[in-house]
């Protein structure tokens, strides 16, 4: 059974009602989904400021922060993000709770097995967003439920992403055909990426865990993805993450090594072409350049 831990002395007046009502919330929660297993849960702290021994935040304090391993899980609180949510409307406390369901999905999905080892040089550097993305995928389908009923699925901020990705691109690329510097533009665009792919599965995840599409939240953000560097591959993502959630072992390995495909797809509307070289060398080089002509080997 888990503790929970009331920290500071500003916070001790109100001790016992923080102490009962996380109590209750997280009771509530996990009678809910079954899926979790309380017993992963050891302690749950609320400070004012991290705590060197629970927390590895330094500076200031986010909102929630997870800590421990995955069978022995730590939530560490914001004291002011929780009283507020205690405070304020019923959105603000469901945002806490629905975070907190997000994170102990997070460190279940960290008990599961590692991805199968990948084969070439290639696999090797680029299915680490594809597991990243299946992650993401997962612990929001599967803590969707808890979300509060006007939360945005992040929808906003993906296609803020898609919108800004192509001036960036063509800045970063005019840069690297001044400079010849395609070391720095790979890692550039490797990052951008990362990030986007990861949103993308961030988005993917609320929205198969609440059975809607992105045109059942608006037309207009699915035809912002539609008209973007994502047009063809949304639903392929969907489809393979999706996949990749509903299966293990081999399996699996499969659905993340056809995601990773995808992905490189995507790499290469965005300006950047990688491949694998017959002694299994990777070459990164312009997408546009067929012979690749100052192309970094990695």
């Amino acid at each position: 059974m888990y503790t929970i831990e009331i920290s500071g002395e500003r916070l001790q007046p109100h001790a016992g009602t923080l102490r009962s009502t996380l109590s209750d919330l997280l009771a509530r929660l996990h009678a809910r989904d079954t899926g979790l297993d309380p017993a992963h849960l050891v302690r749950v702290v609320v400070a004012d400021a991290p705590d060197a021994g629970n927390s590895p935040a330094q500076g200031g304090m986010p909102p929630l922060l997870r800590s421990g391993d995955a069978n022995a899980v730590v939530l560490n609180l914001a004291a002011p993000f929780v009283e507020q949510a205690l405070a304020g409307e019923s959105d603000q406390l469901l945002q806490m709770v629905h975070a907190m369901h997000r994170e102990l999905w997070r460190a279940r999905i960290a008990t599961d097995p590692a991805p199968l080892a990948t084969a070439d040089a290639l696999a090797a550097q680029f299915s680490p967003i594809a597991a990243l993305m299946l992650d993401e995928y997962r612990a929001n389908r599967h803590s969707a439920w808890s979300l509060p009923g006007n939360a945005d699925l992040l929808l906003p901020h993906l296609l803020g992403l898609l919108d800004e990705l192509p001036a960036a691109g063509e800045r970063a690329l005019a840069q690297c055909r001044q400079d010849g510097d395609i070391g720095q533009f790979a890692g550039l665009t490797i990052a951008r990426l990362t990030h986007l792919m990861q949103t993308a599965a961030f988005c993917l995840g609320y929205l198969a865990g609440l059975g809607r599409t992105a045109a059942d939240v608006s037309p207009e953000l699915k035809a912002g993805i539609d008209a973007s560097i994502l047009a063809g591959e949304w639903p392929r993502m969907a489809a393979l993450l999706a996949g990749a959630a509903a299966c293990d072992g081999e399996a699996r390995a499969l659905q993340l090594d056809m995601l990773r495909i995808r992905a490189l797809a995507v790499l290469g509307r965005m300006g950047l072409h990688v491949r694998l070289d017959a002694d299994g060398t990777v070459w990164t080089g312009l997408a546009d350049d067929p012979a690749l002509a100052g192309a970094t080997r990695h």
